[in-house]
């Protein structure tokens, strides 16, 4: 695995997380930041996140 791909793949995921912790942030918590981590950290925050992660990768796979 070279440091460009894994770069990628660990930018992406964090990129996914942030996005996460974004809706949580204004959508659950109510602007509680401390709320928000703790949501986006709940397995329910990760499994969005790995969905998101995947997505992402899924729809780069398949342009063209």
């Amino acid at each position: 695995m070279t440091a460009y791909l894994l770069g990628n793949l660990i930018g992406r995921f964090v990129l996914s997380y942030a996005l996460i912790w974004l809706v949580m942030f204004l959508m659950l918590s109510r602007l509680n930041w401390r709320d928000a981590f703790k949501r986006t950290n709940h397995w329910t925050g990760l499994i969005a996140t790995t969905t998101t992660f995947l997505v992402g990768l899924i729809a780069h796979g398949a342009g063209p």
